[in-house]
Protein backbone atom coordinates (compact mmCIF):
# COMPACT_ATOMS: atom_id res chain seq x y z
CA UNK A 1 0.00 0.00 0.00
CA UNK A 2 1.03 3.75 -0.95
CA UNK A 3 2.14 5.77 2.08
CA UNK A 4 -0.29 9.40 1.28
CA UNK A 5 3.18 10.69 -0.07
CA UNK A 6 3.66 8.76 -2.79
CA UNK A 7 -0.14 8.71 -3.66
CA UNK A 8 0.13 12.50 -4.50
CA UNK A 9 3.10 11.75 -6.13
CA UNK A 10 1.38 9.13 -8.19
CA UNK A 11 -1.54 12.10 -8.45
CA UNK A 12 0.42 14.56 -9.80
CA UNK A 13 1.89 12.47 -12.40
CA UNK A 14 -1.12 11.41 -13.72
CA UNK A 15 -2.66 14.65 -13.85
CA UNK A 16 0.72 15.81 -16.22
CA UNK A 17 -0.45 12.33 -18.24
CA UNK A 18 -4.06 14.01 -18.65
CA UNK A 19 -2.23 17.47 -19.84
CA UNK A 20 -0.43 15.82 -22.34
CA UNK A 21 -2.99 13.61 -23.60
CA UNK A 22 -5.49 16.83 -24.04
CA UNK A 23 -1.79 18.48 -26.03
CA UNK A 24 -1.79 15.49 -28.06
CA UNK A 25 -5.52 15.35 -28.83
CA UNK A 26 -5.60 18.81 -30.07
CA UNK A 27 -2.56 18.36 -32.21
CA UNK A 28 -4.53 15.33 -34.06
CA UNK A 29 -7.63 17.40 -34.27
CA UNK A 30 -6.04 20.31 -35.88
CA UNK A 31 -4.80 18.34 -38.78
CA UNK A 32 -8.14 17.04 -39.33
CA UNK A 33 -9.77 20.54 -38.86
CA UNK A 34 -12.50 19.39 -37.05
CA UNK A 35 -13.76 21.04 -33.42
CA UNK A 36 -16.33 18.96 -31.18
CA UNK A 37 -18.92 21.61 -29.60
CA UNK A 38 -18.09 19.92 -25.86
CA UNK A 39 -14.41 21.39 -26.79
CA UNK A 40 -15.74 24.78 -27.22
CA UNK A 41 -14.60 27.70 -24.81
CA UNK A 42 -17.92 28.44 -22.36
CA UNK A 43 -16.67 32.37 -23.60
CA UNK A 44 -17.23 31.90 -26.96
CA UNK A 45 -20.21 29.44 -27.02
CA UNK A 46 -22.36 31.88 -24.30
CA UNK A 47 -21.22 35.38 -25.87
CA UNK A 48 -24.97 36.62 -27.16
CA UNK A 49 -28.69 35.68 -26.54
CA UNK A 50 -28.88 32.26 -28.97
CA UNK A 51 -25.42 31.20 -27.07
CA UNK A 52 -27.18 31.53 -23.62
CA UNK A 53 -30.41 29.99 -24.95
CA UNK A 54 -28.30 26.98 -26.52
CA UNK A 55 -26.70 26.51 -23.42
CA UNK A 56 -29.93 26.32 -21.15
CA UNK A 57 -30.94 23.70 -23.94
CA UNK A 58 -27.81 21.69 -23.12
CA UNK A 59 -28.15 22.17 -19.37
CA UNK A 60 -31.98 20.46 -19.77
CA UNK A 61 -30.40 17.43 -22.01
CA UNK A 62 -27.26 16.73 -19.52
CA UNK A 63 -30.19 15.71 -16.94
CA UNK A 64 -32.14 13.72 -19.50
CA UNK A 65 -28.68 11.60 -20.02
CA UNK A 66 -29.24 7.47 -19.68
CA UNK A 67 -26.84 7.31 -17.01
CA UNK A 68 -29.09 10.06 -15.00
CA UNK A 69 -32.32 10.45 -15.08
CA UNK A 70 -32.77 8.56 -18.67
CA UNK A 71 -32.48 5.44 -16.90
CA UNK A 72 -29.98 4.77 -14.46
CA UNK A 73 -31.28 7.15 -11.14
CA UNK A 74 -34.56 5.96 -10.80
CA UNK A 75 -33.42 2.27 -11.77
CA UNK A 76 -30.65 2.10 -9.28
CA UNK A 77 -32.82 3.26 -6.32
CA UNK A 78 -35.55 1.06 -7.40
CA UNK A 79 -32.76 -1.63 -7.31
CA UNK A 80 -31.03 -0.51 -4.15
CA UNK A 81 -34.68 -0.14 -2.62
CA UNK A 82 -34.91 -4.05 -3.29
CA UNK A 83 -38.38 -2.66 -5.39
CA UNK A 84 -36.74 -3.76 -8.29
CA UNK A 85 -35.51 -6.81 -8.82
CA UNK A 86 -32.78 -7.49 -11.95
CA UNK A 87 -34.05 -9.82 -14.64
CA UNK A 88 -30.94 -9.32 -17.71
CA UNK A 89 -27.52 -9.88 -17.22
CA UNK A 90 -25.86 -6.36 -15.89
CA UNK A 91 -23.29 -7.49 -13.58
CA UNK A 92 -23.35 -3.60 -12.71
CA UNK A 93 -27.23 -3.80 -11.80
CA UNK A 94 -26.76 -6.66 -9.70
CA UNK A 95 -23.89 -4.88 -7.12
CA UNK A 96 -27.26 -2.58 -6.01
CA UNK A 97 -29.43 -5.39 -6.33
CA UNK A 98 -27.20 -7.58 -3.67
CA UNK A 99 -26.35 -3.98 -1.86
CA UNK A 100 -22.34 -5.21 -2.21
CA UNK A 101 -21.62 -1.83 -4.75
CA UNK A 102 -17.61 -1.35 -5.78
CA UNK A 103 -16.17 1.56 -6.55
CA UNK A 104 -14.83 1.09 -9.76
CA UNK A 105 -18.89 -0.16 -10.79
CA UNK A 106 -19.95 1.45 -14.38
CA UNK A 107 -23.36 2.70 -13.17
CA UNK A 108 -21.38 4.45 -9.85
CA UNK A 109 -18.97 6.35 -12.31
CA UNK A 110 -21.28 7.81 -15.11
CA UNK A 111 -24.31 9.13 -12.65
CA UNK A 112 -21.61 10.80 -11.10
CA UNK A 113 -20.02 12.37 -13.83
CA UNK A 114 -23.62 13.04 -15.53
CA UNK A 115 -24.44 14.77 -12.61
CA UNK A 116 -21.27 16.77 -12.34
CA UNK A 117 -21.34 17.58 -16.16
CA UNK A 118 -24.82 19.47 -15.85
CA UNK A 119 -23.38 21.25 -12.94
CA UNK A 120 -20.57 22.17 -14.98
CA UNK A 121 -23.15 23.23 -17.75
CA UNK A 122 -25.16 25.14 -14.87
CA UNK A 123 -22.12 27.27 -13.72
CA UNK A 124 -21.24 28.28 -16.81
CA UNK A 125 -24.26 29.66 -17.74
CA UNK A 126 -24.19 31.60 -14.67
CA UNK A 127 -21.38 33.23 -14.90
CA UNK A 128 -21.83 34.21 -18.51
CA UNK A 129 -25.07 35.49 -18.76
CA UNK A 130 -25.06 38.92 -16.90
CA UNK A 131 -23.15 40.56 -19.72
CA UNK A 132 -24.84 39.23 -22.01
CA UNK A 133 -27.63 42.58 -23.86
CA UNK A 134 -30.61 40.82 -24.06
CA UNK A 135 -34.45 41.09 -22.40
CA UNK A 136 -33.45 41.54 -18.66
CA UNK A 137 -36.34 39.53 -17.29
CA UNK A 138 -35.40 36.39 -19.68
CA UNK A 139 -31.97 36.68 -18.98
CA UNK A 140 -32.43 36.38 -15.06
CA UNK A 141 -35.02 33.46 -15.72
CA UNK A 142 -32.38 31.72 -17.65
CA UNK A 143 -29.71 32.37 -15.02
CA UNK A 144 -32.49 30.96 -12.01
CA UNK A 145 -33.23 28.00 -14.28
CA UNK A 146 -29.68 27.48 -14.06
CA UNK A 147 -29.34 28.12 -10.03
CA UNK A 148 -32.20 25.36 -9.84
CA UNK A 149 -30.94 22.92 -11.68
CA UNK A 150 -27.53 22.87 -10.32
CA UNK A 151 -29.38 22.41 -6.83
CA UNK A 152 -30.92 19.75 -7.94
CA UNK A 153 -28.14 17.80 -9.42
CA UNK A 154 -26.09 18.58 -6.49
CA UNK A 155 -29.05 16.76 -4.26
CA UNK A 156 -29.46 14.48 -5.92
CA UNK A 157 -25.80 13.71 -5.27
CA UNK A 158 -25.10 14.32 -1.62
CA UNK A 159 -28.78 11.68 -1.26
CA UNK A 160 -26.60 9.13 -2.57
CA UNK A 161 -22.85 9.42 -1.58
CA UNK A 162 -23.20 11.76 1.42
CA UNK A 163 -20.58 15.03 1.48
CA UNK A 164 -19.72 15.80 -1.81
CA UNK A 165 -17.46 18.59 -3.72
CA UNK A 166 -19.77 21.97 -3.98
CA UNK A 167 -18.88 22.95 -7.56
CA UNK A 168 -20.19 26.75 -7.73
CA UNK A 169 -17.14 27.32 -10.48
CA UNK A 170 -17.14 26.20 -13.93
CA UNK A 171 -14.36 24.50 -15.13
CA UNK A 172 -12.28 24.83 -18.49
CA UNK A 173 -10.14 21.83 -19.70
CA UNK A 174 -7.98 20.77 -17.13
CA UNK A 175 -7.78 23.06 -13.90
CA UNK A 176 -7.99 23.67 -10.53
CA UNK A 177 -11.62 23.95 -10.49
CA UNK A 178 -11.83 19.83 -10.83
CA UNK A 179 -10.15 19.09 -7.71
CA UNK A 180 -12.79 20.13 -5.37
CA UNK A 181 -12.76 18.39 -1.56
CA UNK A 182 -15.37 16.92 -0.13
CA UNK A 183 -17.49 19.24 2.29
CA UNK A 184 -20.13 18.08 4.63
CA UNK A 185 -23.93 17.06 4.25
CA UNK A 186 -24.78 19.74 6.08
CA UNK A 187 -22.79 22.63 4.17
CA UNK A 188 -24.09 21.14 0.96
CA UNK A 189 -27.93 21.44 2.29
CA UNK A 190 -27.02 24.91 3.57
CA UNK A 191 -25.43 25.91 0.21
CA UNK A 192 -28.24 24.22 -1.82
CA UNK A 193 -30.89 26.05 0.16
CA UNK A 194 -28.76 29.43 -0.60
CA UNK A 195 -28.84 28.43 -3.79
CA UNK A 196 -32.68 27.87 -4.32
CA UNK A 197 -33.43 30.90 -2.46
CA UNK A 198 -31.22 32.84 -5.37
CA UNK A 199 -33.62 30.66 -7.99
CA UNK A 200 -36.36 31.96 -6.37
CA UNK A 201 -35.68 35.50 -7.01
CA UNK A 202 -34.82 35.35 -10.60
CA UNK A 203 -37.62 32.75 -12.08
CA UNK A 204 -40.50 34.62 -12.73
CA UNK A 205 -41.94 33.15 -16.08
CA UNK A 206 -44.04 30.72 -16.63
CA UNK A 207 -42.73 28.10 -19.71
CA UNK A 208 -45.12 25.19 -19.13
CA UNK A 209 -43.93 22.08 -16.72
CA UNK A 210 -40.91 20.92 -19.06
CA UNK A 211 -38.86 24.22 -17.55
CA UNK A 212 -38.20 25.26 -13.96
CA UNK A 213 -40.63 27.07 -13.11
CA UNK A 214 -41.78 29.96 -10.29
CA UNK A 215 -43.75 27.35 -8.20
CA UNK A 216 -41.27 24.33 -8.66
CA UNK A 217 -38.71 26.20 -6.78
CA UNK A 218 -41.05 25.88 -3.85
CA UNK A 219 -41.97 22.45 -4.63
CA UNK A 220 -38.19 21.56 -4.70
CA UNK A 221 -37.32 24.13 -1.36
CA UNK A 222 -40.15 21.67 0.37
CA UNK A 223 -38.38 17.83 -0.59
CA UNK A 224 -34.95 19.83 0.05
CA UNK A 225 -35.84 20.83 3.47
CA UNK A 226 -37.50 17.94 4.47
CA UNK A 227 -34.59 16.51 3.55
CA UNK A 228 -32.18 18.31 5.17
CA UNK A 229 -34.33 18.11 8.56
CA UNK A 230 -34.73 14.06 8.19
CA UNK A 231 -30.46 14.24 8.20
CA UNK A 232 -30.63 16.54 11.23
CA UNK A 233 -33.12 14.57 13.30
CA UNK A 234 -30.74 11.20 12.79
CA UNK A 235 -27.65 13.45 13.70
CA UNK A 236 -29.13 14.78 16.89
CA UNK A 237 -29.29 18.23 15.15
CA UNK A 238 -31.89 20.98 15.12
CA UNK A 239 -34.58 19.75 12.93
CA UNK A 240 -37.65 21.15 13.52
CA UNK A 241 -36.87 24.69 11.89
CA UNK A 242 -36.40 22.59 8.68
CA UNK A 243 -39.75 20.25 8.97
CA UNK A 244 -41.70 23.95 9.51
CA UNK A 245 -40.13 25.36 6.33
CA UNK A 246 -41.01 22.03 4.75
CA UNK A 247 -44.54 22.29 5.33
CA UNK A 248 -44.29 25.93 4.39
CA UNK A 249 -43.28 25.52 1.21
CA UNK A 250 -45.17 22.55 0.26
CA UNK A 251 -48.72 24.01 1.40
CA UNK A 252 -47.52 27.19 -0.74
CA UNK A 253 -47.52 24.97 -3.95
CA UNK A 254 -50.49 23.07 -2.82
CA UNK A 255 -52.38 26.30 -1.87
CA UNK A 256 -51.09 27.94 -5.65
CA UNK A 257 -53.81 26.77 -6.88
CA UNK A 258 -52.01 26.08 -10.41
CA UNK A 259 -52.08 22.16 -9.95
CA UNK A 260 -54.52 19.82 -9.20
CA UNK A 261 -54.00 15.95 -8.81
CA UNK A 262 -55.06 13.89 -11.89
CA UNK A 263 -58.46 11.97 -10.83
CA UNK A 264 -57.19 8.71 -13.16
CA UNK A 265 -53.57 7.93 -11.59
CA UNK A 266 -52.59 6.45 -15.40
CA UNK A 267 -52.87 9.80 -16.41
CA UNK A 268 -50.33 11.70 -14.62
CA UNK A 269 -47.70 9.45 -16.98
CA UNK A 270 -49.81 9.11 -20.31
CA UNK A 271 -50.38 12.28 -20.57
CA UNK A 272 -47.47 14.86 -20.74
CA UNK A 273 -50.13 17.62 -20.62
CA UNK A 274 -51.80 17.07 -17.35
CA UNK A 275 -52.43 19.22 -14.28
CA UNK A 276 -50.32 17.30 -11.80
CA UNK A 277 -46.62 17.80 -12.98
CA UNK A 278 -45.25 20.82 -11.66
CA UNK A 279 -41.69 19.93 -13.58
CA UNK A 280 -40.62 16.89 -15.93
CA UNK A 281 -38.45 16.33 -18.54
CA UNK A 282 -39.73 15.88 -21.99
CA UNK A 283 -38.58 12.96 -24.20
CA UNK A 284 -39.07 11.75 -27.99
CA UNK A 285 -37.83 9.82 -30.27
CA UNK A 286 -34.97 11.83 -31.43
CA UNK A 287 -34.05 12.22 -27.51
CA UNK A 288 -35.21 9.22 -26.23
CA UNK A 289 -34.98 7.66 -22.55
CA UNK A 290 -34.09 3.86 -21.77
CA UNK A 291 -36.62 3.54 -18.95
CA UNK A 292 -39.62 1.43 -20.82
CA UNK A 293 -36.79 -0.43 -22.71
CA UNK A 294 -35.04 -1.66 -19.80
CA UNK A 295 -38.01 -2.06 -17.76
CA UNK A 296 -39.98 -4.08 -20.35
CA UNK A 297 -39.48 -7.64 -21.32
CA UNK A 298 -38.51 -8.96 -24.58
CA UNK A 299 -41.77 -10.18 -25.28
CA UNK A 300 -42.80 -6.17 -25.38
CA UNK A 301 -40.28 -4.78 -27.19
CA UNK A 302 -37.55 -4.15 -24.22
CA UNK A 303 -34.44 -5.56 -22.96
CA UNK A 304 -35.48 -6.76 -20.08
CA UNK A 305 -32.76 -5.94 -17.56
CA UNK A 306 -34.96 -4.82 -14.72
CA UNK A 307 -38.82 -5.82 -13.41
CA UNK A 308 -40.80 -4.77 -9.96
CA UNK A 309 -40.09 -7.13 -7.55
CA UNK A 310 -42.90 -9.63 -5.72
CA UNK A 311 -42.24 -7.59 -2.63
CA UNK A 312 -43.18 -4.29 -4.17
CA UNK A 313 -46.41 -5.69 -6.07
CA UNK A 314 -47.94 -7.93 -2.86
CA UNK A 315 -47.26 -4.82 -0.61
CA UNK A 316 -50.38 -2.99 -2.00
CA UNK A 317 -53.22 -3.65 0.32
CA UNK A 318 -56.97 -4.07 -0.81
CA UNK A 319 -58.70 -2.94 -4.18
CA UNK A 320 -55.59 -0.03 -4.94
CA UNK A 321 -56.64 1.28 -8.26
CA UNK A 322 -52.86 2.52 -8.62
CA UNK A 323 -51.81 -1.16 -8.36
CA UNK A 324 -53.91 -2.27 -11.23
CA UNK A 325 -52.12 0.58 -13.24
CA UNK A 326 -48.81 -0.23 -12.29
CA UNK A 327 -48.74 -3.50 -13.14
CA UNK A 328 -51.08 -4.25 -16.10
CA UNK A 329 -50.70 -6.69 -18.28
CA UNK A 330 -49.65 -5.73 -22.00
CA UNK A 331 -50.28 -7.34 -25.19
CA UNK A 332 -46.65 -9.36 -26.55
CA UNK A 333 -45.22 -8.47 -29.67
CA UNK A 334 -46.21 -11.52 -31.73
CA UNK A 335 -50.18 -11.08 -29.99
CA UNK A 336 -50.10 -14.77 -28.30
CA UNK A 337 -49.82 -13.97 -25.09
CA UNK A 338 -49.49 -11.02 -22.32
CA UNK A 339 -46.80 -9.57 -20.13
CA UNK A 340 -46.36 -7.07 -17.30
CA UNK A 341 -43.89 -3.88 -17.09
CA UNK A 342 -43.93 -1.25 -15.03
CA UNK A 343 -46.86 0.91 -16.40
CA UNK A 344 -45.57 4.01 -15.71
CA UNK A 345 -43.47 3.72 -18.52
CA UNK A 346 -44.78 2.56 -21.74
CA UNK A 347 -43.29 3.81 -24.90
CA UNK A 348 -40.68 0.96 -25.52
CA UNK A 349 -40.32 1.95 -29.61
CA UNK A 350 -39.57 5.81 -28.97
CA UNK A 351 -38.73 6.40 -25.23
CA UNK A 352 -40.93 9.71 -25.17
CA UNK A 353 -42.18 8.91 -21.65
CA UNK A 354 -41.85 12.18 -19.93
CA UNK A 355 -39.42 11.84 -16.78
CA UNK A 356 -41.30 13.37 -13.86
CA UNK A 357 -39.13 14.90 -10.96
CA UNK A 358 -41.40 17.18 -9.11
CA UNK A 359 -45.57 16.61 -8.94
CA UNK A 360 -48.55 18.00 -6.58
CA UNK A 361 -48.31 14.03 -4.70
CA UNK A 362 -45.22 14.75 -3.32
CA UNK A 363 -46.35 18.02 -1.77
CA UNK A 364 -49.54 16.35 -0.07
CA UNK A 365 -47.05 13.31 1.19
CA UNK A 366 -44.50 16.07 2.31
CA UNK A 367 -47.10 17.90 4.18
CA UNK A 368 -48.16 14.71 6.07
CA UNK A 369 -44.49 13.85 6.92
CA UNK A 370 -43.83 17.26 8.71
CA UNK A 371 -47.52 17.64 10.24
CA UNK A 372 -46.51 14.60 12.06
CA UNK A 373 -42.68 14.89 12.83
CA UNK A 374 -43.52 18.36 14.11
CA UNK A 375 -46.77 17.28 15.91
CA UNK A 376 -46.89 13.95 16.52
CA UNK A 377 -50.19 11.97 16.37
CA UNK A 378 -52.02 14.83 17.50
CA UNK A 379 -52.50 16.08 14.25
CA UNK A 380 -53.45 12.56 12.63
CA UNK A 381 -56.43 14.56 11.18
CA UNK A 382 -54.46 16.56 9.29
CA UNK A 383 -52.22 14.15 8.26
CA UNK A 384 -55.00 11.56 7.32
CA UNK A 385 -56.68 14.51 5.15
CA UNK A 386 -53.47 15.05 3.29
CA UNK A 387 -52.74 11.71 2.56
CA UNK A 388 -56.56 10.98 1.75
CA UNK A 389 -55.78 13.60 -1.12
CA UNK A 390 -53.60 10.87 -2.67
CA UNK A 391 -55.20 7.89 -2.08
CA UNK A 392 -58.57 9.34 -3.47
CA UNK A 393 -57.01 7.56 -6.44
CA UNK A 394 -56.55 4.40 -5.12
CA UNK A 395 -60.25 3.53 -4.38
CA UNK A 396 -59.39 3.03 -0.44
CA UNK A 397 -59.21 5.56 2.30
CA UNK A 398 -57.35 5.47 4.90
CA UNK A 399 -59.17 5.55 8.21
CA UNK A 400 -55.79 5.85 11.18
CA UNK A 401 -52.21 5.92 11.04
CA UNK A 402 -51.63 2.56 13.05
CA UNK A 403 -48.94 2.33 15.14
CA UNK A 404 -46.25 3.41 13.62
CA UNK A 405 -47.76 6.40 11.46
CA UNK A 406 -44.12 7.24 9.72
CA UNK A 407 -44.09 3.67 8.30
CA UNK A 408 -47.90 4.38 7.22
CA UNK A 409 -46.70 7.83 5.28
CA UNK A 410 -43.41 5.62 4.18
CA UNK A 411 -45.89 3.15 2.95
CA UNK A 412 -47.90 5.54 0.97
CA UNK A 413 -44.90 7.08 -0.65
CA UNK A 414 -43.72 3.69 -1.75
CA UNK A 415 -46.80 3.02 -3.68
CA UNK A 416 -47.31 6.26 -5.24
CA UNK A 417 -43.85 6.85 -6.25
CA UNK A 418 -42.56 3.75 -6.99
CA UNK A 419 -40.00 3.75 -9.69
CA UNK A 420 -40.11 7.28 -9.93
CA UNK A 421 -36.41 7.55 -7.19
CA UNK A 422 -37.91 7.92 -3.99
CA UNK A 423 -37.80 4.54 -2.26
CA UNK A 424 -34.17 4.04 -1.83
CA UNK A 425 -33.54 7.42 -0.57
CA UNK A 426 -36.62 7.39 2.17
CA UNK A 427 -35.72 4.63 3.78
CA UNK A 428 -32.25 5.84 3.66
CA UNK A 429 -32.99 9.36 5.42
CA UNK A 430 -35.13 8.32 7.65
CA UNK A 431 -32.83 5.34 9.24
CA UNK A 432 -34.84 2.45 8.05
CA UNK A 433 -33.07 1.14 5.37
CA UNK A 434 -30.54 -0.85 8.01
CA UNK A 435 -33.45 -3.32 9.26
CA UNK A 436 -35.90 -3.20 6.77
CA UNK A 437 -33.17 -4.44 3.94
CA UNK A 438 -31.30 -5.94 6.48
CA UNK A 439 -27.95 -4.28 5.34
CA UNK A 440 -25.12 -2.44 7.21
CA UNK A 441 -25.17 1.15 7.96
CA UNK A 442 -22.33 1.52 5.33
CA UNK A 443 -24.37 0.23 2.74
CA UNK A 444 -26.72 3.22 2.90
CA UNK A 445 -24.33 5.64 1.23
CA UNK A 446 -22.79 4.41 -2.23
CA UNK A 447 -18.89 4.68 -2.89
CA UNK A 448 -17.38 7.69 -4.39
CA UNK A 449 -16.17 6.58 -7.97
CA UNK A 450 -12.84 5.17 -7.99
CA UNK A 451 -11.88 7.66 -11.18
CA UNK A 452 -12.65 10.11 -8.71
CA UNK A 453 -10.63 9.24 -6.06
CA UNK A 454 -7.54 8.22 -8.50
CA UNK A 455 -7.98 11.79 -10.25
CA UNK A 456 -9.07 14.35 -8.21
CA UNK A 457 -5.92 15.59 -5.91
CA UNK A 458 -8.69 16.73 -3.16
CA UNK A 459 -9.91 13.44 -2.34
CA UNK A 460 -8.21 10.06 -1.23
CA UNK A 461 -8.83 7.12 -0.51
CA UNK A 462 -9.56 7.96 3.13
CA UNK A 463 -12.09 10.42 1.69
CA UNK A 464 -14.24 7.47 0.71
CA UNK A 465 -17.45 6.79 2.65
CA UNK A 466 -16.42 3.60 5.22
CA UNK A 467 -16.67 0.07 4.02
CA UNK A 468 -15.03 0.83 0.86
Amino acid sequence: MYHSNQKEIMKKLLYIAKIALVFFLFGCESNLNVQPVASIDANEAIKDANGLNSALNGLYNDFQSDSYYGRDLFILNELSANDGKRTGTSLDYQQFENHSILSDNANIESLWSSAFGAINTANNIIERATPIEMDEATKENIIGEAYFLRTLAHFDMVKLYGGIPYKSKSTQGVSDEINAARISVEETYNLMLADLLVAKEKVTIEKGNFFVNPVAIDALLARVELYYASYLLQMGGDSEVHFQKALTYAEAVISSGKYELEPAFGDVFTTKENTEVIFQLNYSAQDRNRMSYYLSPISLGGRGEVTFSTSLKNSYKGNDLRSDFIFQDFPTLDGSATSKRVAKYQDTANGADAIIILRLADMYLIKAEAHFMLEGIAEQDKILEAINEVRSRSNDPLVNLGSDPLKTILDERRWEFCFEGHRWTDLVRTGRATNLLGISKNATLYPLPLKEIQTNTNINQEDQNPGY
